[in-house]
């Protein structure tokens, strides 16, 4: 069925015919075509639509799964879900989004059971505002369809109202149903007012609000890290009530400081009490000093940095702090010959991202323990230093046959974060090993459970390559691991082989190590043999069994790993490795070569030094600078520069002080040499951005960074591609990077705001189109959004608003939302397709004036009628009237009388092409 819209403009077709009526069109086809294009334009403008019966409703739910909901909040929304299906038409169709950080489609609009929550969400906010645009996405355009938001109503970031307008505009609604936990008698720290930077020597002034359900005594904590500032009792009426505290922070300048700030109530009923708990971050200003993790206690590496004119501070491995709050509050790190296992992959992967996003800077230098042989090999530090770590075949001393015996017993099916398990961790250290390896050396493979299985028989590292897919499909079978059955099988692998170098990788769980039986009498017979043995634990020194690995790789000579992280495993088998090739260690003595990027370092050092006792074998990363070169065959470097992001990173290869140290270590120089490398991992004293200066504060739910130009510095407004790098982390997981761009919101201002989630430190980093920068002191949220006291309802208003402005209401049972699904028929406008048609009608109107193609065509019919008509009639035939031959009369020949008698013969008769011509040309004339 069709109807129209507008259906008096219908009445156009009156002027239209007395137009065609007034003004005629030449020829036989215009005329129609004309009245065509009129037609079709004039039932276009009437607004004609074909009433199409409209497909089963679409319902979209959109599910609260952040942690301001209230326990049990995720069974009462499956089972609401539940119902509705169980109410819904045959053609009716329900789709599921959950959100929290993020949003993420459960359940795609279908008539099929939903079948429960699976996505993982980060529970510290609510993004309702994505949510509803994920939700309006699955409704089919031109279809009926409603939201129905089951949740508190609370929100992070962007404002959901404006999404409200976009379903308006598709005559969705929006419905919901309140889950809400109960705030009743909730005692909170509504928010602390702090300075975010003090002056060197100034006393920090903070001020807390508390919020109170009634009148009752709180008792309170001040922290700043593991010192108790201040503590008391207070009774405080209902409301907000002000709580003062002051602190003399101390410690050098530039230091971070972390408060933590606690209230307790007397009555014990708080419903919430993760708003109990406060915390806050206070940068003291000025230069940053340096932090040096030397190698021993003893080390002079410490002192002659500080001769070289920057304040630093020493810690130990173990102490080593890797929170990006602590970082931020030194310009740099100098990390002297110390494994990474003794810092940690969690910090070092912060110091990464540190040096790469923040501007920081990274100085490691050279020994037993550092570089591959110590573990950086594959690391995340190793992506930031100018050389790289791997082990060349050209410069292998020894071929080395190794035997690597993991544990596939039932522990290592156990998933780990990525979707992988265990097995698949030490499969892949196990193919990390082989591509260390060259084509001289040789490996095998044994699975070990209750026995052990050859995966892989000794064989050249080249074959072994060639069946690399056997080691990644090792699968974990169950049982335990026999100990002995492994290490026997192992060492019966390396006999007979004349490798060098002859080792064993055995990887088992610390806590899950059966049947050592007689394995210090088969060490014994290993080591006799020139056998190595090593040991990966999968768990912690304390486990069970992680004092019989230890002794194993006592009694084997070689090295024992623990590590409770699964991600761990494949550098640890690396590290291993490098360790038992014992070739990247170069302990012959080197004469330092200097390059002319020497003077950029420094202008004060000889251009010529004494050797060194050792260093470690790497090699220079394109676009890295050399600033010593070995003298030996291997022409490495030494000392090496680049610039990593916006940070610095340096690399001296030597032992800076110790045994192996040689005789550089006594230079008059190396104190200068030193200090030199760490100015410029330092950077300058002051962040340079002249004209401009670059400040946050705090905002709701984040902060706002903000560039003030100088409105003297006219040159400094067309200033363009200023960017923030932001370095996000929380406790126990790696930290996240990006970079967004700073847009102008003034003439002589740019801002952004920056979100901010729960538990997490924020440190921007401003970039200028220059490559300066300006670093911020890093920022928190004094606890998750999520527990914020909604004193004001703000939820409930917000859901309200939602509602009304779609037309959806606050849903009471669970069949109510399919009653208010709209039905009946849907309208297709044809005026799209009318204007189509009549655009091309017109254009073959136009054409055929131009051509006349049609009246072409008609024309051989007219001139055959016309030759027919003009053509002679034949006498008729003698016999059919009676007259002979001989009878038929004589006409007398003209003869020729003069001019006179000439003009009384009729013209020849016209014939037929010569009166088409005429005819023609009449036609043509007329118009």
């Amino acid at each position: 069925m069709i109807e129209l819209h507008q259906p008096a403009l219908l009445l156009l077709f009156l002027p239209a015919l007395g137009a065609l009526r007034l003004w005629r069109l030449p020829g036989r086809y215009l005329t129609p075509l004309r009245l065509l294009v009129y037609t079709l334009v004039i039932l276009a403008l009437s607004g004609p639509h074909l009433m199409r019966q409209r497909g089963g409703g679409t319902l979209v739910v959109v599910a609260d799964r952040s942690a301001s909901l209230p326990a049990g909040a995720t069974t009462r929304q499956e089972s609401l879900i539940r119902a509705m299906q169980s109410h819904r038409r045959a053609d009716d169709r329900i789709g599921v989004v959950s959100f929290a950080t993020r949003a993420a489609i459960e359940h795609p609009p279908q008539s099929a059971a939903f079948g429960g929550f699976t996505a993982e969400h980060d529970p510290d906010a609510s993004n309702l505002a994505e949510a509803m645009q994920a939700a309006l996405a699955l409704i089919p355009a031109q279809q009926p369809g409603r939201i129905l938001l089951l949740t508190d109503g609370r929100y992070t970031g962007t404002d959901p109202r404006g999404v409200a307008g976009a379903a308006a505009a598709r005559d969705i609604a929006i419905d919901y149903r309140m889950l809400a936990r109960g705030t009743a008698g909730d005692l909170a720290i509504e928010r602390v007012e702090t300075p975010q930077e003090l002056r060197p020597g100034e006393a920090l002034l903070a001020t807390a609000w508390i919020d109170a359900p009634s009148d009752q005594t709180i008792t309170y904590s001040l922290r700043r890290g593991a010192v108790l500032v201040a503590q008391g009792r207070r009774a405080i009426p209902r409301g907000l009530s002000p709580l003062v505290f002051r602190d003399l922070p101390g410690g050098q300048t530039g230091a971070v400081h972390g408060y933590l700030l606690t209230v307790t109530g007397t009555d014990g009923n708080d419903p919430v009490t993760e708003n109990n708990s406060a915390r806050f971050l206070v940068s003291t200003a000025g230069d940053k000093p340096l932090l040096c993790v030397p190698a021993s206690p003893a080390s002079r590496l410490p002192a002659l940095l500080a001769a070289g004119g920057r304040e630093v501070s020493v810690c130990t491995a173990e102490e080593l702090d890797g929170r990006i709050e602590a970082l931020a509050g030194y310009s740099g790190l100098v990390i002297e010959n110390t494994r990474a296992d003794q810092i940690g992959p969690m910090a070092l992967q912060t110091i990464a991202a540190w040096v790469r996003h923040a501007g920081a800077g990274l100085l490691m230098t050279g020994g037993r323990n550092a570089f591959g042989v110590g573990g950086y090999y594959r690391s995340a530090i190793e992506q930031v230093l100018p050389v790289s770590m791997e082990l060349r075949r050209e410069h292998r001393k020894f071929s080395m046959a190794i035997v690597v015996a993991l544990d596939r017993s039932g522990s290592m099916s156990m998933p780990v974060a990525g979707g992988r398990t265990k097995m698949d961790m030490a499969n892949l250290g196990t193919a990390e090993v082989l591509h260390l390896l060259g084509d001289q050396d040789e490996m095998g493979v044994i699975a070990v459970d209750s026995q052990a299985h050859v995966v892989l028989p000794r064989m050249p590292a080249n074959a072994a390559r060639a069946q690399e897919s056997r080691i990644l499909g090792i699968q974990s079978m169950g049982g335990g691991i026999f100990i002995y059955e492994a290490l026997k099988a192992a060492a019966a692998q390396l006999a007979g082989t004349k490798a060098g170098v002859r080792h064993i990788l055995l990887f088992a769980d610390a806590s899950d190590s059966e049947q050592p039986d007689a394995y210090r009498v088969l060490l014994a017979t290993t080591s006799a043999a020139g056998i190595t043995v090593s040991v990966v634990g999968l768990g912690k020194r304390s486990d069970c069994d992680a004092a019989l690995l230890e002794e194993i790789a006592a009694l084997g000579g070689g090295r024992c790993f623990f590590t409770d992280n699964a991600h761990e495993v494949p550098r640890l088998f690396a590290q291993d490795t490098f360790m038992a090739a014992r070739s990247t260690w170069i302990t012959n003595t080197v004469t330092p070569q200097f390059t002319v990027a020497l003077a950029e370092l420094s202008d004060s050092l000889p251009a010529t030094a004494p050797p060194i006792g050792g260093y470690n074998l790497c090699y220079l990363k394109p676009g890295a600078t050399a600033v010593a070169l070995s003298t030996d065959e291997h022409t490495a470097p030494l000392a090496a520069l680049n610039r990593h992001g916006t940070g610095r990173a340096a690399v001296f290869t030597g032992e800076a002080d110790g045994a192996e140290a040689g005789p550089f270590a006594q230079w008059s120089g190396a104190g200068e040499f030193y200090g030199a490398l760490a100015r410029y991992c330092a950077g300058p004293l002051r962040d340079s951005a002249d004209g401009l200066l670059a400040m946050q504060q705090p905002v709701p739910g984040g902060v706002r960074v903000t560039v003030h130009v100088d409105p003297g510095r006219p040159a400094l407004r067309g200033l363009d591609g200023v960017a923030i790098d932001l370095l996000r982390h929380r406790a126990g997981e790696p930290p996240q990077a990006s970079r967004i761009p700073l847009p102008w919101r003034s003439a002589d201002t740019l801002a952004a705001d920056l979100p901010l989630e729960g538990g997490e430190t924020l440190l921007a980093t401003v970039v200028y189109p220059d490559g300066r920068t300006t670093g911020l002191p890093p920022v928190c949220l004094p606890y998750s959004p999520e527990f914020a006291p909604d004193t004001r309802q703000d939820g409930a208003a917000l859901l309200a608003d939602l509602a009304e402005a779609t037309g959806g209401a606050a849903l009471v049972d669970a069949a109510e939302v399919w009653q208010r699904m709209p039905r009946g028929r849907r309208p297709v406008p044809l005026a799209p397709y009318a204007y189509l048609a009549a655009a091309l009608l017109f254009l073959a109107e136009i054409f055929e004036r131009r051509t006349g193609v049609l009246d072409a065509r008609r024309r051989p019919r007219v001139k055959a009628a016309a030759a027919e008509a003009d053509a002679p009639q034949e006498p008729p035939r003698g016999r059919e009237v009676g007259v002979t031959a001989a009878e038929t009369p004589t006409v007398p020949l003209p003869t020729a009388k003069g001019k006179t008698e000439a003009a009384d013969v009729p013209p020849p008769p016209e014939s037929p092409l010569a009166r088409a011509k005429r005819r023609a040309q009449e036609r043509t004339q007329r118009r």
